[in-house]
């Protein structure tokens, strides 16, 4: 922890809140993140807010190549200089919700908590490998949820539909300097070898973002209503050629949302071309 206000000191700069900044400086959970990664020297692995290279070199010396995309521009300029002599790693001053993710890559990262649900939902827009992330406990839970649990909700589904989350272990905020109000989880993603196929993504994002607006009413009712605003003048024609399951929203499975809204895509297909 002292090496990371020694260097902080030198750069006269403190952690900045707008950017989340919490620095990892305990080398077993930095290990673990590595380990459960298992990185070969084949692999591309990006990083999202490399903050000091703590995490950085140790994915340095396992991968191929690394990519650390980092926001503030006095650490990206501190990085390039620190790894100036590293071939295998590229420091990128970017947004990190902005850049593409590159094909097949391994994602690695102590990402700050404020961008957590947009990053997620901006890996499971990749073709991504592997996902192994450190993120606040609480939210991971939200990933691993199961349907009907008080945790379940839209990221959630968005992610269990095409993905398998796992909460690997429980990591406590002493771990990072400053510590943050809350403890941490690393949590591995993996896309699913066979997910079900979404028909329309466009309406299958819509219908489960909608319904979670109301989550504890009942599914029936709330995709009534959807359909009415979406769909006026043909939501009755799709209703009822779209079997509800009889629960409330947020005890739907997410292979039951795509089934809904596959029926959905299929129904609208079917008046378009009329």
């Amino acid at each position: 922890m002292v090496w990371v206000q020694r260097e902080l000191d030198a750069l006269h700069i403190a952690p900045l809140k707008r950017f989340g900044q919490h620095f990892l400086v305990d080398t077993n959970v930095r290990d673990q993140l590595v380990q459960q990664a298992n990185l070969t020297d084949t692999d591309t692995v990006l990083e999202i807010g490399p903050g000091l290279g703590f995490l950085t070199a140790a994915l340095a010396s396992k991968a191929q190549r690394v990519i650390a995309v980092e926001k503030d521009r006095t650490l990206a300029i501190y990085l390039k200089e620190k790894f100036s002599e590293r071939t295998n790693v590229m420091i990128l001053h970017a947004d990190a919700l902005t850049i593409s993710i590159p094909d097949h890559a391994k994602i690695v990262s102590s990402p700050p908590y404020n961008i957590s649900s947009k990053l997620i939902i901006k890996i499971l827009n990749s073709h991504f490998r592997t996902s192994t992330l450190l993120l606040q406990e609480e939210f991971a839970k939200r990933l691993t949820a199961q349907s009907g649990s008080r945790d379940y909700g839209r990221l959630t589904v968005m992610l269990q539909c095409i993905a398998q989350a796992k909460l690997v272990n429980k990591v406590p905020r002493s771990v990072f300097y400053p510590s943050p109000r809350v403890d941490s989880a690393i949590a591995s993603i993996e896309p699913l070898k066979e997910a079900l196929t979404i028909q329309n993504k466009r309406i299958f994002a819509d219908l489960v973002r909608t319904l979670f607006t109301q989550r504890r009413r009942k599914l029936k009712g709330v995709l009534d209503r959807y359909l009415c605003r979406q769909y006026p003048g043909h939501s009755k024609e799709i209703l009822s050629s779209t079997h509800t399951p009889e629960k409330r929203v947020f005890q739907t499975s997410p292979e039951e949302f795509i089934n809904l809204s596959n029926r959905i895509a299929q129904a609208v297909s079917e008046v378009n071309v009329r």
